[in-house]
């Protein structure tokens, strides 16, 4: 297979589908129902996943609703059966297959692919199919301390509430729940209490084996870490 395309390229390819529709088998004649399929074909990624439910799942990089999805990256839905892929143009518009004329693509805002389908939207993936197709800029990504969180989890329950340990390491961590749905904006607070626990124990039960005991881990916290933006030290 030819080099895999990223962002600008694969934006374009996505584009030119718009007035010069390409699609080939397994797609057939059009691209009804193949949203996966000209996703991929966007970053020119093999097939992998029977659907975009699957899709969206097994992506190990990613990142939820509360920003807009950069250039060139796949944003997903999910309905709890096939889900849907498009392919962000950066500006909170996307190039969907299907949703203005079937089997066609067009470019929609995000938001209107949501009203109306009404699927959940999840956000968005530095990778497809098991690739890597974007990165963040490392130099700007905030760093989590693995030993402070760790000991924060560990102790803040048996502190006062508001005088929790490590506090701004916590609170990127809180944000990263939060941004995953695990953990409620009331709580993101700095202070790795029983509910932090709670929180991150469901993600440990998501992404790694047990134990599920809301401390993090490395490989649990660097998973957390890519999907949403931040860097592990030790």
């Amino acid at each position: 297979m030819a080099e895999i395309r990223k962002g600008r390229a694969a934006v374009d390819w996505a584009k030119g589908q718009v007035t010069n529709p390409t699609p080939t088998a397994p797609a057939g004649p059009t691209w009804f129902g193949w949203c996966l399929v000209f996703a991929r074909r966007a970053f020119n990624v093999g097939p992998l996943y029977a659907s975009a439910e699957d899709g969206w799942h097994a992506a190990e990089f990613r990142h939820g609703t509360t920003s807009t999805p950069p250039l060139g990256v796949p944003v997903w839905w999910t309905n709890g059966r096939h889900g849907h892929v498009a392919v962000s143009s950066g500006d909170g518009n996307c190039y969907s297959t299907d949703i203005l004329r079937t089997g066609k693509v067009d470019k929609v805002a995000i938001s209107f692919i949501t009203r109306k389908w009404g699927q959940r939207y999840r956000g968005w993936t530095e990778d497809i199919n098991g690739v890597r197709i974007w990165r963040p800029g490392a130099p700007n990504m905030p760093a989590v301390d693995l030993g402070k969180v760790r000991e924060a989890a560990e102790r803040d329950q048996f502190r006062p509430q508001g005088e929790g340990l490590h506090e701004s390491d916590v609170l990127i961590v809180e944000k990263a729940l939060r941004k995953e749905g695990l953990r409620s904006a009331a709580f993101v607070d700095g202070y790795a209490g029983t509910e932090f626990r709670k929180a991150y124990g469901k993600w440990q039960k998501q992404t790694v084996p047990p134990p599920f005991d809301g401390v993090p881990g490395i490989e649990s916290l660097r998973k957390l870490g890519r999907a949403n933006g931040f860097r592990v030290v030790q």
